[in-house]
């Protein structure tokens, strides 16, 4: 008698003595670093069968907190954007956590099958599908349509959560954690017998409204304190126009202060999420509406179709081997309305050309390092600005060029 000849394609059960240990230190560190709750669905434990957890991206905390919430039911086996599977704390045990990588805002197929072969093997999966964490507290422009057809498709019971005040305790922008109130939430929004009676429609229109969340309006109406002796500190890195004097990349922060070095205008960002001008000084209330006021001269700008920005550039890519970074050459990085593209020369002195299409691209993957991150046939390519600067304001025309070629309603208001 043959015998069956296993899929390697299927990544393995999480070790259930990795996977308890780490959700041991999470629960520590938790009550450490967070006023932490979970608010958790009883419906959750009746769910038979493998179950596709769907989660909001705010910060690295949010596969912690899925994990540490699911572990009484599941074991995850959770996807992770490739550049995860490069992380020194990651290299030993991601094969023994069973981690699926996944191209970010890129097609990747053979993710994709390998996630529909995972469920049908009784895996249950954590997926995280706006792609990248959230640099400005809310959720991503543009969820596909795809993704209902997707989970109709897979036919496993959904469930969905999101850590409220997961932002504002380790926004990206920041490099430290501000102690706070942070519930995580997490609910059944489809069993597998009624995701097979919805329409594709029926459950887009669900998704949708379920990934709609605005971290800093949150943080105010319910008038939360996020404890930090540096609330401002790395602002600049997304917040790079003045609503004074409408410079861009003049901002520089100190401990509480975002301050212009061209016109002087000084902002106090408190540890209750709010903007407080000092003087003369000009602001909005709120961080989601500063950066949404930067998409307005974004979309003005490419109102001209010959728009292009270009900037200086050090290129390297991705080993798949050794998943490792190695530098491969430098030159420029430039948009336009059509495409990004990196013309230079590698090590040898060779010509290089790269040109990636913009017209379907919803974001690009931006460091808070000042680069960004290209996948191309499932391998990343990185850019990092000479000037330390750039990286927020490219994934805004990317995000701006998708919304304008889909006639997406626009964000973003004018200063009063």
């Amino acid at each position: 008698m043959s015998k069956t000849k296993k899929d390697d394609s299927i990544p393995r059960k999480p070790s259930k003595f990795i996977y308890n240990f780490l959700v041991f230190i999470i629960n520590i560190l938790s009550k450490i670093f967070l006023k932490f709750k979970i608010k958790r669905d009883p419906k959750i434990k009746e769910l038979k069968g493998p179950i596709v957890c769907l989660g909001t991206h705010l910060a690295v905390l949010d596969v912690a907190t899925m994990m540490l919430s699911m572990n009484k039911y599941r074991k995850l086996n959770i996807v992770v954007g490739r550049d995860v599977m490069t992380w020194s704390v990651f290299k030993p045990i991601s094969k023994k956590l069973g981690l699926i990588p996944i191209s970010q805002f890129g097609l990747d197929l053979s993710s994709v099958r390998t996630i529909m072969k995972s469920v049908k093997a009784g895996r249950s999966i954590a997926l995280f599908p706006e792609g990248k964490i959230s640099l400005d507290g809310q959720n991503l422009h543009y969820i596909s349509p795809s993704l209902a057809k997707f989970l109709k498709m897979i036919g496993a019971n959904i469930v969905f959560a999101h850590n409220y005040g997961g932002y504002c305790n380790n926004p990206k922008w920041a490099s430290n954690f501000r102690k706070g109130n942070v519930t995580h939430d997490i609910k059944v929004l489809f069993t597998a017998e009624e995701l097979k009676e919805k329409s594709v429609e029926e459950i887009d229109k669900v998704i949708q409204e379920s990934f709609k969340f605005n971290e800093s309006a949150y943080q105010q109406e319910n008038n939360l304190r996020y404890k930090s002796k540096t609330t401002a500190k790395g602002l600049e890195f997304i917040l790079y126009k003045c609503p004074k004097c409408m410079a861009e990349y003049e901002n520089i922060t100190d401990k509480k202060h975002i301050i212009c070095k061209k016109c002087g205008n000084t902002v106090e960002y408190t540890e209750y999420g709010k903007f407080i001008s000092l003087g003369e000084s000009v602001t909005f209330d709120r961080l989601d509406k500063w950066y949404d006021w930067q998409r307005v001269s974004i979309r003005k700008a490419l109102e001209d179709e010959n728009f292009k920005i270009s900037s200086a550039v050090e290129w390297s890519k991705m080993n798949q081997k050794t998943n490792k970074y190695e530098k491969c050459g430098a030159g420029a990085l430039s948009i336009t309305y059509n495409d990004i593209q990196f013309e230079g020369k590698n090590l040898v002195g060779e010509d290089v050309l790269i040109s990636y299409p913009l017209e379907n691209q919803v974001a690009i993957i931006q460091k808070r390092k000042e680069g960004i991150d290209l996948t191309i046939e499932n391998e990343i390519n990185r850019f990092m600005f000479d000037e330390k600067k750039y990286a927020s304001k490219y994934n805004l025309i990317v995000e701006e060029i998708f919304r304008k070629r889909h006639s997406l309603p626009p964000k973003g208001e004018e200063i009063n």
